[in-house]
């Protein structure tokens, strides 16, 4: 069972970041996700994106604390700064998930202090459910809040997903139907495949494409069409590092395509 990532491509340049501590959230006929059991870590790294059409290239640096709290739950933890159109923002997410019978809830919150590009508060309610015959469902939803120089715009976000596990693999499709403003609404697809090996190795790709809310420049949040593909992986160097990276290539519409990659290094304790 896989969190939905609430902060999506446009927003967060990398997938796998986020809420990246809940990204394997399989009960495996237990009572509770073995993540939620699972030692301490944390992450710090880096994003690069090349923008075409003379376009600045964007970079992030983030550090992600993950807390699990046995029974009580898990707690996620993100910093990050970033960089795009020659600014700069910060941004603070919070998510608190924990383990039912039936599934996991998990509720998430976001701040930037200077949203110049970022939505300035942003809050996230999901929950994955468990099917029978390794059978899984997503469902969750997102509200975005921009600053003054967006006119306090406001983003929608619903998402609805089935997932399937198969021995060490993942498959996944998750629909997303967002608006502006509760606008007419936009809709987007995303279909994922993850191999998760016994030492928890991990290699997947992500395939997205549809209209979506994004901030395409300074002071012009648009909903548009992209296509975005993915490949990221997490290998343990040993018990207690980890390496974490990704590739992906993504199309802003007619505005520009980013490629870019990432690269953390992950310490459990």
């Amino acid at each position: 069972m896989v969190l939905p990532q609430l902060a999506y491509s446009q927003e967060v340049p990398n997938l796998q970041t986020g809420t990246g501590a809940l990204e394997e959230l399989s009960f495996s006929g237990s009572v509770r996700p073995a993540v939620f059991d699972a030692a301490p870590y944390i992450e710090v790294g880096s994003s690069f994106d090349q923008l075409t059409n003379n376009y600045a290239n964007w970079s992030s640096q983030y550090l992600n604390l993950s807390l699990p709290l046995h029974e009580n739950g898990l707690v996620n933890i993100q910093a990050q700064n970033v960089q795009r159109f020659s600014m700069v923002d910060q941004e603070l997410d919070v998510t608190y998930a924990y383990p039912l019978k039936y599934g996991v809830i998990n509720i998430e919150g976001g701040y930037s202090a200077n949203p110049n590009f970022l939505p300035q508060t942003s809050v996230g309610l999901g929950w994955n459910g468990r099917l029978p015959q390794n059978f899984g469902y997503i469902i969750a939803a997102n509200q975005k809040q921009y600053s003054q120089s967006y006119s306090n715009a406001s983003t929608n976000l619903y998402n609805l997903g089935l997932e399937k596990y198969w021995g060490q693999f993942r498959f996944a499709y998750v629909g997303m139907i967002s608006s502006i403003n509760r606008d007419q609404g936009s809709f987007a697809s995303k279909v994922q495949a993850q191999w998760i090996g016994e030492t928890n190795n991990r290699l997947g790709v992500t395939y997205a494409q549809g209209m979506e809310p994004t901030v395409v420049a300074l002071n012009n949040l648009s909903s548009i069409q992209f296509q975005y593909i993915q490949l990221d992986g997490l290998y343990w160097i040993s018990k207690t590092i980890g390496i974490t990276s990704a590739v992906w290539h993504g199309k802003e519409g007619s505005y520009y395509q980013r490629n870019g990659g990432q690269l953390g290094l992950r310490v459990s304790f």
